[in-house]
């Protein structure tokens, strides 16, 4: 008789200290969810250069009126937490930029084991606004950078996997000389062994291209793409000039290789 009543006091205690933990969780989760965002966004060290006005909501939902990095204007930020993925381990929001004109939407989710993965991201950017980013370069430009990028893949170890397209308008050289280029546009695909390949494409402007960029997990990015002037005896035909000499098509052949990381 002891030891039944032992065991039934036992196993009661394990199913209340089970709802003990599951209420101080859902507490906690309850407190966390409707912190203020300025007590979390004053209290994290943000990037070098990164500035917030204006900022409401809570950590759940909120957003920033007003965001600036190294000189360039953001515009706003706002952000809505995902709770079921969150249970699942997995931390999870949608997010939204935008500054007049320009946007940036999509899913992000962070996991524990340091992958990060965007979903349905899709965006459109002034590339003048960038500027400040080229600030001492010998040359300045202009154009618009729209895109779909379904799924994507950041992992902690520098694998980058980019599944999109990248279409780039209105494409212009302002200085050291005005000169148009057209437009063009990027197909990306993730490959085996933590590498991404985008074919690049012209489409019909000013400038012909052909080629192919890879990003390896090494941090190794090269470029391969052959170009031409579409009219000969052209001012774009002299800009490209000091690019390389011809080939037999009227093409010139360029071959660059860049670290990215270590």
């Amino acid at each position: 008789m002891k030891t039944n009543f032992f065991l039934t006091a036992y196993s009661s205690a394990k199913k209340n200290i089970k709802y003990i933990f599951i209420i101080v969780v859902l507490y906690l989760f309850f407190l966390i969810s409707n912190l203020p965002a300025t007590v979390l966004l004053t209290t994290i060290s943000l990037p070098a250069g990164m500035a917030l006005t204006n900022i409401s909501g809570t950590v759940w939902s909120g957003d920033v009126k007003e965001v600036k990095y190294a000189g360039i204007d953001l515009g706003s930020v706002r952000w809505e937490l995902h709770p079921l993925k969150l249970v699942m381990g997995e931390l999870s929001a949608d997010i939204s930029v935008e500054n007049k004109k320009q946007y940036v939407n999509t899913e992000i989710n962070l996991s524990f084991s340091g992958k990060v993965e965007l979903e349905e991201t899709r965006f459109l950017i002034d590339l003048s606004s960038l500027q400040p980013l080229t600030y001492g370069m010998p040359f300045s430009y202009a154009g618009i950078a729209s895109g779909y990028f379904p799924v994507s893949f950041f992992h902690k170890n520098n694998y980058i996997g980019l599944n999109g397209k990248l279409s780039l308008s209105e494409i212009e050289m302002i200085s050291p000389q005005q000169q148009s280029f057209g437009d063009f546009h990027i197909d990306f695909r993730a490959e085996n062994e933590g590498a991404t390949s985008g074919r690049i494409k012209d489409s019909a402007g000013l400038l012909k291209i052909d080629g192919l960029l890879t990003l390896n997990k090494n941090g190794q990015f090269n470029i391969s793409a052959k170009v031409a002037a579409r009219e000969k005896d052209s001012p774009l035909e002299k800009v490209i000039s000091f690019l390389g000499r011809k080939d037999a098509g009227g093409y010139i052949q360029l071959n660059s290789n860049y670290k990215l990381w270590h």
